[in-house]
């Protein structure tokens, strides 16, 4: 009668990536962050005051944050 509609699934995360949610303070450039479909490495970071941060990626527009945010965090950073 119905169907139900798949929403579409997300990619894997990059390799051994773990999630978290993270207060802005605590992501690191490394870290990785779904946007636009895609995981997007954080390249570099501006600090906007004491809460907010600046995510800089090669690939994509700059992000500000300033709540958590699920980012997701190579091996090698841990």
């Amino acid at each position: 009668m119905y169907e139900r509609r798949k929403t579409p699934s997300r990619p894997p995360p990059p390799f051994g990536a773990k999630a978290e949610t993270r207060l802005p303070g605590h992501i690191k450039v490394g870290d990785y962050v779904f946007l636009n479909n895609a995981y997007r490495r954080v390249e570099d970071m501006r600090s906007d005051g004491t809460s907010r941060r600046t995510l800089i990626f090669a690939d994509h527009l700059p992000l500000r944050v300033s709540a958590s945010t699920i980012t997701y965090r190579p091996p090698a950073l841990l």
